[in-house]
């Protein structure tokens, strides 16, 4: 997971850099909030590798899956006609989709190893 960040990191610095350099030749930038999202970045990048260690391994996996679900839903939002909103049958849905997500999360979390291995257990002396 390490080897992974390190690397995706790389090519976002790479392309953020090729992004930078092509926006010279043409655009003025405003050199305040460029230099301070530089640095709140740079300052991330410090903490989050002191942290690494630190945090388990599926929680920036978990963390970025729900993010990109979040932010797929709030960009759909926004495409949406405001005339879908108001229809009962985008709420119908909606409501059903919340509660099918809230009846099904406790049965996967219910699961526990200790039940797994004596159901393999029990499979193998059969």
């Amino acid at each position: 997971m390490g080897i992974a960040v390190g690397t995706s990191l790389l090519v976002i610095a790479m392309k953020s850099f090729a992004g930078l350099a092509g926006h010279l030749s043409g655009v003025e930038i405003d050199w305040g909030p460029a230099l301070t999202v530089t640095a709140a970045a740079v300052a991330g990048s410090l903490v989050g590798g002191r942290l690494a260690g630190r945090i388990p391994q599926d929680a920036p996996r978990t963390a970025s899956g729900w993010f990109a679900v979040v932010m797929g839903v709030f960009v759909l939002a926004q495409q949406l006609d405001s005339a879908v909103w108001a229809h009962p049958a985008t709420w119908a849905v909606t409501g059903a989709a919340l509660a099918g997500a809230v009846v099904v999360r406790p049965r996967r979390i219910s699961r526990s190893p200790r039940s797994d291995r004596g159901t393999r257990e029990h499979a193998l002396r059969s």
